[in-house]
């Protein structure tokens, strides 16, 4: 992610290369706050795997805090299929929090509320794990890092999760904060994957130049190979660029910069590390596009060929062609056929001799228009239960219908399509009338 807030977005997607004789994984890191990054999980689900939104981030005490469309369920819907592995980050309004992690990290008191926190967060939403994605942490602070991974990982491993750690590039290890709080031996052990973001070689703060040169992106993994795992290794690679001119640089994604060339007149050509980049008053431009892309690829295959595969930054920004190198096709993705989710009340409470209705509300997925029609399946609860309207659920309790909790399914149709929701009907007794007079 970049050193501005860099939602660490992933998506692990399984990337079969024509020339390996096996498959990459592939993670990408999706931006909730960006309706792109949605189209582009809905057009490119097929090839993925594991799916990584940034869902998480901190409010100012220190608590876990969702962010934009956090557990969307048209989010979650185009998901689908794919291991889905939300990533947290220690960001406090709008920026990574050093002295809030610092703080967090400093006990074992803390790191326990926080790793609980975190895998109450996967246990109750059935996520297959986390991605963590704490940048800034004080160099100072490794020690209580590592111990911090390692019980998170003790707890979502025990139940059959996964952990996955995102971590800043190095070619060695270093001193430094944020960097030098990761120790990736460490990591590796305890960590199902180490995603490394091996990318911001040149960022907005510097001057203008490749964001991942390939002499440097060797040193990163041939570093890590020496420390973590290979088959743990996942090496992220940027699909964004930048602008730059006098006053920094901008980030600009493959659309944005493809426009603005187009709109100056000038010619898109590749430097020696096959990232694309021109100049237009003032302004110098490196982005990437599926050659340069393929190019990074390319040398990973060739000179680390048995690293566990790659993660993206971020969805939504990527040239629509970078799909096609990862099926290693060059065809286009082509749209997933239309879908629905349902969300409303998994949950419905009411007292014996009342009743309740409950409202179930349809989200299409990958451009579905139509309508479903909502049924009861025949279960065990003696009340009355049936549909009133093609969404909404009629639940009545008698004063005879025993006390105690009571599961029902609940299914909709559309055409072939057909979805099963179970929801838990809690019967709670009557309360008792007094006696006149008293």
């Amino acid at each position: 992610m970049n050193r501005i807030l860099r939602p660490a977005v992933a998506t692990l997607f399984a990337l079969t290369i024509a020339t390996q004789a096996f498959a990459y994984r592939i993670t990408a890191w999706i931006p909730p706050w960006d309706q792109n990054a949605l189209t582009s999980i809905q057009m490119n689900a097929g090839a993925v795997s594991e799916s990584n939104p940034v869902w998480y981030s901190w409010n100012a005490d220190g608590a876990i805090a969702k962010n934009w469309n956090a557990e969307n369920a048209a989010w979650r819907a185009a998901m689908t299929g794919s291991a889905l592995i939300p990533t947290i980050q220690n960001v406090i309004n709008k920026s990574f929090n050093a002295a809030a992690v610092e703080t967090m990290l400093a006990t074992p008191a803390s790191r326990e509320a926080h790793a609980a926190a975190i895998f109450q967060i996967v246990s109750s939403n059935a996520f297959d794990g986390i991605d963590v994605d704490y940048e800034r942490v004080p160099a100072s602070s490794r020690a209580n890092f590592t111990a911090f991974l390692g019980t998170l990982g003790a707890k979502l491993h025990g139940s059959g999760k996964k952990l996955s750690v995102t971590v800043y590039a190095k070619t060695g290890d270093v001193t430094w904060n944020g960097a030098g709080a990761e120790d990736w031996a460490a990591i590796g052990g305890v960590a199902d994957s180490v995603k490394i973001m091996a990318y911001d070689y040149h960022y907005a703060s510097t001057d203008a130049g490749a964001i991942t040169p390939l002499d440097w992106l060797d040193k990163v993994v041939t570093y890590a190979e020496t420390t973590v795992p290979r088959s743990k290794i996942i090496v992220g690679l940027p699909w964004y660029g930048y602008d730059w001119s006098s006053a920094g640089g901008a980030t600009a994604s493959y659309a944005s910069a493809m426009q603005v060339a187009q709109n100056n007149g000038v010619a898109v050509s590749h430097d020696t590390n096959g990232e694309a980049t021109y100049s237009y008053n003032g302004h110098t431009v490196f982005f990437q596009d599926a050659a340069s892309y393929a190019k990074k690829v390319d040398l990973i295959k060739q000179k680390h060929g048995s690293v566990g595969g790659f993660a993206h930054w971020a969805a939504g920004v990527e040239d629509p062609a970078i799909w096609g190198v990862i099926r290693g096709t060059g065809v286009p993705a082509q749209p997933l056929p239309g879908d629905f989710s349902i969300t409303g009340p998994n949950v419905l409470t009411l007292t014996q001799g009342s009743e309740i209705k409950a409202d179930y509300r349809l989200t299409p997925i990958n451009g579905f228009t139509g309508t479903a029609t909502m049924s009861v399946l025949p279960g065990a609860f003696n009340g009355a239960i049936a549909p009133v309207a093609p969404m909404t659920l009629r639940v009545a309790a008698t004063s005879l219908t025993a006390t105690g909790v009571y599961q029902v399914t609940l299914r909709f149709t559309s055409g072939t399509l057909v979805h099963d929701n179970v929801v838990t009907i809690v019967v709670n007794a009557a309360a008792r009338r007094r006696a006149a007079g008293r």
